[in-house]
C-alpha cells in the first residue's frame, strides 16, 4: 500500500497575539515580508518535495497565526503549487483555521473556490466577557455570524474551537454557550483546556498571583458536563479534546494521532516520518534569509529509538476513543508487560473505561484523564 502524508502550512501572522497563545506568530504589519510570504512557502516546498516523492497526499492544513488573513488568491496559489508536486488521495481534505473577526460570507465563498473544504473557526467562547478575558478580536455576535455564514455552504465542513478553564465559567455558563452553539450543528467541536504556557502574557499574570485559570479537576468536571450534553446532541467524543458528528472527524488530526507522516512548511513547522521528528526554527527572519539564498531554513531534529516509538504509540492510542488493542500492540512490539493486566483492571474498575482482557477503551472521563492513565501504564 502506498504511503500517505499530511502537509501543514504555517501562517505566522495575526492581527493581535492572544495572551494565552504560545504558538509562533507575529502581529500583522504592512511589510514586504507579508507580501513575500507565499513565495517563501513555495520555495521551501520546492526544496523539500523531492524527499516526499512516492507519497500520496492525504490532507492539507493551513494553521497559524491566523491563516484567514491570507487572500484567497494566496491560498489558491499555495494549494495549486502543492497539487502540482504531489498526487492527492480521493476526497482530499483541505482545512484552514479562521478567526471569526476576519471572515465574511464572501471571503468564505472565495476560500471554498480555492479548494478549502474544512474550516476550523476559533470561536474560543460565546461569552463576550470570556472573549475579552481571552484577548480575542471578535465578540459573540461576530462569532455566531461567521458560524452561520460558514454553515450556508453545504460542501464545507465546519468545526469550532472552544476554550475551557477560565475563572469566569461554571456548568451554568456552559449550558448557555452549548445551547447557543448546537442549533448551528457544527460538524466538529474541539475543547481545549486553558494552560499557562511559559512566556505568555497570561502566564505572567498567573505568576503575579492573579487567578487566570481553573484547577485541573474543576476543568475536567466542566468538560464531563459538556460531554454529556454533546452526546445527547449526537456528537461522538473521539479524542481527548475533540467531538464530531458521525463521519465528520478531522482526518488531518486523525492521521497525526495514528503517527502518520507529515511535512510542515513555514517557521516553527514540524515534520515527521515515523522515527524522525524535525522542526524549522521559530524565526521569520531566519526563514526568509535561508530561502532567499535557495537554502532550507535552519532546523533541528530528533531520532526516536524503538522504546520511544512504542511509548508514543501507546500514549496516542489512550487519547482516542478506540483505545488500546493489545493484539495490535503485540504485532507491533511483542508481548505487552504482564503487569499491564492488573493496571488495566484497576483503571477499568475505577470507572475510566472498559477493559476486556484484549483491549482497553476509555470513556469520557478516561479520555480527559488520558495523561494520567498513560503515566500509570508507561511508568
Amino acid at each position: 500500500m502506498q504511503q500517505t502524508f499530511n502537509l501543514y502550512v504555517h501562517y505566522p501572522f495575526c492581527l493581535r497575539r492572544c495572551p494565552y497563545c504560545a504558538f509562533y506568530s507575529t502581529e500583522l504589519t504592512e511589510s514586504e515580508i507579508l507580501r513575500a510570504y507565499p513565495d517563501l512557502i513555495m520555495r521551501e516546498l520546492d526544496l523539500r518535495s523531492p524527499d516526499w516523492r512516492g507519497f500520496l497526499l492525504k490532507s492539507i492544513y493551513f494553521g497559524g497565526g491566523t491563516p484567514s488573513l491570507m487572500t484567497a488568491a494566496e491560498v489558491s496559489l499555495i494549494i495549486a503549487a502543492i497539487l502540482d508536486r504531489f498526487t492527492p488521495v480521493d476526497n482530499l481534505e483541505v482545512s484552514l483555521e479562521a478567526n471569526p473577526g476576519t471572515l465574511s460570507r464572501n471571503s468564505i465563498e472565495d476560500l471554498i473556490k480555492t479548494g478549502i473544504n474544512r474550516l476550523s473557526l476559533g470561536l474560543q467562547s460565546l461569552s463576550d466577557e470570556r472573549l475579552s478575558f481571552l484577548g480575542r478580536i471578535h465578540n459573540k455576535t461576530e462569532a455566531l455570524k461567521a458560524l452561520a455564514d460558514a454553515k450556508r455552504f453545504s460542501k464545507l465542513k465546519v468545526s469550532v474551537d472552544l476554550m475551557v478553564g477560565t475563572p469566569l465559567e461554571d456548568t451554568g455558563s456552559w449550558d448557555v454557550e452549548i445551547d447557543t452553539l448546537l442549533p448551528y450543528r457544527p460538524d466538529g467541536i474541539s475543547f481545549y483546556s486553558l494552560t499557562l504556557e511559559e512566556g505568555t502574557r497570561l502566564a505572567s499574570r498567573g505568576q503575579r498571583g492573579e487567578l487566570v485559570n481553573l484547577p485541573v479537576d474543576a476543568t475536567v468536571d466542566l468538560l464531563l458536563h459538556v460531554a454529556g450534553k454533546l452526546a445527547e446532541a449526537g456528537y461522538h467524543h473521539y479524542e481527548v479534546s475533540n467531538w464530531a458528528l458521525p463521519g465528520s472527524e478531522c482526518r488531518h488530526n486523525l492521521h497525526y494521532w495514528e503517527r502518520g507522516s507529515y511535512l510542515g512548511l513555514g517557521p516553527s513547522a514540524h515534520s515527521f516520518t515515523g522515527s524522525r521528528r524535525s522542526w524549522n526554527a521559530a524565526s521569520l527572519q531566519a526563514y526568509r534569509a535561508a530561502l532567499e539564498g535557495n537554502r532550507l531554513p535552519p532546523s533541528e531534529s530528533e531520532d526516536l529509538n524503538d522504546d520511544e516509538i512504542r511509548m508514543e504509540w501507546v500514549y496516542l492510542k489512550l487519547r482516542q476513543a478506540g483505545g488500546l488493542d493489545l493484539e495490535e500492540y503485540r504485532i507491533k512490539f511483542g508481548d505487552p508487560p504482564p503487569y499491564w493486566q492488573k493496571i488495566f483492571e484497576r483503571i477499568g474498575a475505577s470507572g475510566l473505561g472498559v477493559y476486556t482482557g484484549r483491549s482497553f477503551k476509555p470513556n469520557d472521563r478516561g479520555l480527559l484523564l488520558a495523561d494520567e492513565i498513560a503515566l500509570r501504564i508507561l511508568g
